[in-house]
């Protein structure tokens, strides 16, 4: 189904990576040197979901604009 947006599947899969540090953190809190590399790294995935849900919104946009002149 995902097959034709690597976009989509690209936002799933780093959206699998952030909750996985999340659930994660509440675990290494204690060891802090640890806790800091995880929260670095929280951010960075949280960045590169943002750019992949941009990729899927403006792809979707493209797509569908494409679709209509299609259709006339």
């Amino acid at each position: 189904m995902l097959k034709d947006y690597p976009a989509t599947q690209l936002f799933l899969l780093s959206l699998v990576v952030l909750m996985v540090l999340i659930f994660i953190t509440p675990l290494v809190k204690e060891w802090h040197i640890f806790a800091e590399v995880i929260d670095s790294l929280q951010f960075i995935v949280k960045i590169i979901c943002g750019f992949f849900l941009f990729c899927i919104v403006v792809i979707d946009g493209v797509f569908s604009r494409k679709h209509k002149h299609v259709a006339k």
